[in-house]
């Protein structure tokens, strides 16, 4: 009985150390999420460059398909494939209409204004060193639009997976235990269409990942803002979430973008919900924020609210 019992207390004990550590990483000081316009000058005279390289992985749709994707990866400065133990935050970032894995990352081995600011952003102290991985949510012979929404599919089954076990994220493995102990050091965002898939992303992704970035776009087009809001609520009791489990810094171009009306509806609908969502100025009391800024319905808007959500997502 005795040794049962210390059995019993070792694993209880086993179990509270697990859950602190789980909890130690969980951020508590954020900066405030007001949005701030990024200098002109502010990428100019950056020294540490990154690289983007590519990366290839196999997917399957639900139906057992099988397809080769590809994705760009940006790799920040001073990342040593023979260092193990210096860990990464990563940033999933999806491309609208018509784009692909190239939208914002132009080539391997070439420059970009998103790796440039990037690249400030991590020199300049702003941000932890971070890598970001550009894919694409196309699927050979699927609609477009079932593709966006499906594309947390292919992320939590093969991309991560896949991408992880070869990079240096905070994943210990690739079980969906060792990317669920991992999750708040992982984002997720999307561009218009991309915007979509973040939101479905977020229906379905929340034991993978606690950050969310949608720009430009709502849940869906032209749909019931009260109604995809409450999708969404709904999806993080069915996950068995709270609302301290997520973070969503949402962001458009302005009111002359056209995913403006349908993400404002939505976001405001969101706040009716406030067992589930908490809008703030700052994460520390609340997950939910929206902005706007001066890049209307473009890939600048995703820069420009990228240079605010992501101090609050992996700041030093």
């Amino acid at each position: 009985m005795k040794k049962l019992m210390a059995l019993l207390l070792a694993a209880l004990l086993l179990m509270s150390g697990i859950a602190c550590a789980e909890e130690s990483a969980r951020k508590t000081d954020f900066p405030d999420n007001t949005f701030v316009e990024m200098d002109p000058n502010y990428i100019t005279g950056v020294t540490q460059r990154g690289k983007t390289v590519l990366f290839t992985y196999e997917a399957q749709t639900q139906e057992g398909e099988s397809y080769t994707k590809r994705a760009l990866v940006y790799v920040p400065y001073g990342y040593d494939e023979a260092d193990p133990d210096t860990r990464y935050n990563v940033l999933y970032l999806m491309h609208g209409h018509g784009g692909g894995y190239t939208t914002f990352f132009k080539g391997a081995g070439s420059f970009s204004n998103m790796q440039f600011t990037l690249d400030a952003m991590i020199e300049k102290g702003h941000i932890e060193p971070l890598l970001v991985v550009a894919p694409t949510y196309v699927v050979p012979g699927k609609d477009e639009f079932w593709c966006a929404g499906n594309f947390w599919y292919e992320l939590n089954n093969y991309l991560i997976p896949a991408f992880e076990s070869e990079y240096h994220t905070y994943a210990q493995d690739v079980t969906p235990e060792g990317i669920h102990a991992s999750r708040t050091h992982r984002a997720y965002s999307g561009f218009s269409m991309g915007a979509v898939s973040c939101w479905a992303t977020f229906e379905h992704s929340l034991d993978q990942i606690a950050y969310y970035m949608p720009c430009c776009g709502g849940a869906s087009f032209g749909g019931d803002a009260a109604a995809a809001a409450q999708k969404l609520a709904d999806s993080v009791k069915a996950a068995g979430d709270t609302k301290d489990d997520f973070f969503i810094y949402a962001g458009c171009g302005g009111e002359g973008d056209v995913g403006y009306p349908g993400m404002t509806a939505q976001v405001e609908a969101m706040k009716q919900l406030p067992d589930t969502f908490v809008y703030c100025e700052n994460f520390r009391d609340g997950n939910l924020y929206y902005t706007q800024c001066s890049g209307g319905h473009s890939t600048k808007s995703v820069e420009l609210i990228m240079y605010c959500a992501l101090p609050a997502f992996f700041g030093n």
